[in-house]
């Protein structure tokens, strides 16, 4: 039986522009800004809804990090060590707050454990997130019969790229990446991982692609 599913993908404040927390008056804005983050907000609201309407499954992921882990540098190079972002029960951590989850969205965190410098850094990828009870992410879509997943958020050049990935390889279904619904870090690397997509079997497509009436 076919059944879709939808994760979006650390669309939390930290990713988020400094001047758009200004403007909404909330904190943990910019902590690691990815330009034009904001504008998924939107998109992502309507494919929630309309995967929820489906019947599919819609989850989410959060960064959830220590105060102190090699993830982190104060010095970042911004391809393996970064600002301080998106530390568990801080502002940049939440979700931006115009966010709608339809009920019954479930949540996964990741990126919980303190890395040590030299160790392969699993924080990036929704594929290792863990929900409140302990469940793994692969686990649940295979539990849940999702057969083609859609995927957004940020960044797509690594949180959002390497869920796609790990899923596409490890788990076996349908990974599709909406473009319009993610940004990336830097220009060159979005379009590195795009090419990725295509040497690794994921799919690209665009919101309307999922969003138009079914049957056309």
């Amino acid at each position: 039986m076919e059944r879709i599913g939808f994760g979006l993908i650390d669309a939390q404040r930290g990713f988020m522009p400094t001047e758009v927390g200004a403007a909404l008056g909330v904190a943990g804005f910019g902590e690691l800004g990815v330009a034009e983050g904001e504008a998924i907000v939107p998109l992502v609201n309507r494919v929630m809804a309309e995967v929820t309407a489906r019947g599919g499954y819609v989850f989410t992921t959060q960064d959830w990090h220590p105060a102190a882990t090699a993830h982190f540098s104060a010095t970042p190079n911004f391809t393996t060590t970064w600002p301080v972002h998106c530390v568990a029960e801080t502002a940049g951590a939440d979700f931006h707050p115009q966010l709608v989850f339809p009920t019954g969205t479930a949540h996964f965190r990741k990126g919980m454990d303190v890395l040590v410098r030299g160790e392969d850094d699993t924080s990036y990828s929704g594929y290792y997130a863990t929900d409140a009870n302990g469940a793994r992410l692969p686990d649940v879509l295979r539990a849940q019969g999702v057969t083609t997943l859609y995927l957004a958020g940020l960044a797509l050049d690594y949180c959002v790229g390497s869920t796609a990935l790990d899923v596409v390889l490890h788990v076996g279904i349908s990974v599709v990446v909406l473009l319009d619904a993610t940004r990336p870090v830097a220009a060159e690397t979005g379009a590195a991982m795009v090419e990725r997509f295509g040497q690794m079997g994921v799919t690209v497509a665009q919101c309307a692609d999922l969003l138009q009436p079914q049957g056309h």
